[in-house]
């Protein structure tokens, strides 16, 4: 790249984390666009982008082999780390024919629990021996804070050998009480799949899996935490019953019996969440968990899903949070409007006559 170049891109990945932005979009024609609170913000002072900018760019800090796969598959996601602080999540692809690049920032640090703003339960579920905790929500929900900051915690407080499988690496971590090793799938191993086979011939403790995509995957996870495991894991769906629904449809048709028994006996948690606008500026992060208690392993196995709501909603001397509940607690504590809160509700109705209460 000339100097000039090299110095707009790396103003640009400044400006990134100068606003707070969660990620920073260079598609040609278009100026440079960050995310800033989940909404759009054009940076109309810079030019339209070209592509020769783009491509001169994502090539400054792309190795041979990323070339190699770009070329060839026509997309790649990594990381990088540009320098200290600066280290992004990075999407390329071409679209019409024109090189596209899309930075996600990654913090420096990984946040407490607590400062993360979920509740006390879900340090219950970093005490376990063995189980699945599943992690879910829909895109740009904070998930992958959510999951290391779980892992985080164990690595400060447990004596544990973990082993991570993420694609690609986003957060690093380093060795406190415990012995994390991450695996990159692509570059350490071949795959999830091969990954965990790894995982079931080897003395681990805790195993965070970055993303669940098939049923031999699926079937391989819960062979780990039967051997005694306990596995964190994400999924791309937006509540608790989903969540649920998705793992045992996995499992093709004539295996669905089987599949609610093994999900049922081996599914330790849930936590759902999401991202909403916080009053003032920013996002404030709203969740359900659920707990599988022996009234839910038996809901799971029976197949009768469509009373995990009315579970949540009951069972808050258990440690389960319904999202309802939490959105009213959010605006309670005046960290989201009602209009925020009506918007995301499991059952706005039901919600608003609820808030009339207060």
């Amino acid at each position: 790249m000339e100097l000039v170049e090299t110095i707009t891109f790396q103003k640009l990945l400044d400006f990134t984390a100068e606003y707070k932005a969660s990620d920073l979009h260079l598609t040609v024609a278009n100026p440079p666009i960050l995310r800033i609170d989940d909404k759009l913000k054009f940076l109309n002072d810079y030019p339209l982008l070209t592509s020769g900018f783009i491509e001169k760019a994502v090539f400054s800090f792309l190795d041979d082999q990323q070339k190699e796969i770009l070329t060839q598959e026509r997309e790649i996601v990594i990381t990088h780390t540009f320098r200290k602080g600066m280290r992004f999540r990075i999407n390329i692809y071409y679209q019409k024919g024109f090189l596209s690049a899309s930075f996600r920032f990654i913090p420096e640090t990984i946040k407490d629990i607590k400062d993360l703003g979920l509740p006390s339960v879900v340090e219950n579920f970093i005490k376990l021996k063995k189980g699945l905790v599943v992690i879910s929500g829909p895109f740009n929900s904070g998930k992958s804070t959510t999951l290391f900051s779980l892992i985080d915690r164990i690595n400060k407080t447990r004596d544990k050998r973990i082993i991570t499988l993420e694609k690609p690496i986003e957060y690093t971590l380093v060795n406190d009480k415990s012995i994390i090793e991450q695996r990159e799938v692509g570059r350490d191993t071949r795959s999830f799949r091969t990954g965990l086979e790894f995982v079931d011939q080897e003395d681990i403790d805790v195993v965070a899996v970055s993303e669940i995509e098939q049923e031999e995957i699926i079937s391989k996870l819960f062979k780990v935490v039967e051997a005694g495991r306990l596995v964190f894991s994400m999924m791309n769906v937006d509540s608790a019953v989903k969540c649920l629904e998705e793992l045992i449809n996995f499992f093709p048709p004539d295996k669905q019996n089987l599949a609610r028994i093994i999900v049922a006996d081996n599914l330790a948690g849930i936590v759902s969440q999401r991202l909403l606008p916080k009053i003032g500026g920013g996002r404030v992060l709203a969740v359900e968990i659920l707990i599988v208690t022996p009234a839910v392993k038996t809901v799971i196995r029976e197949g009768r899903l469509h009373q995990i709501n009315n579970i949540l909603q009951t069972s808050q001397a258990e440690g389960m949070i319904s999202l309802d509940r939490f959105l009213i607690e959010l605006v309670k504590k005046e960290l989201i409007t009602p209009q925020a809160a009506l918007e995301e509700a499991m059952d706005p109705l039901s919600l608003k006559t609820l808030m009339a209460r207060y």
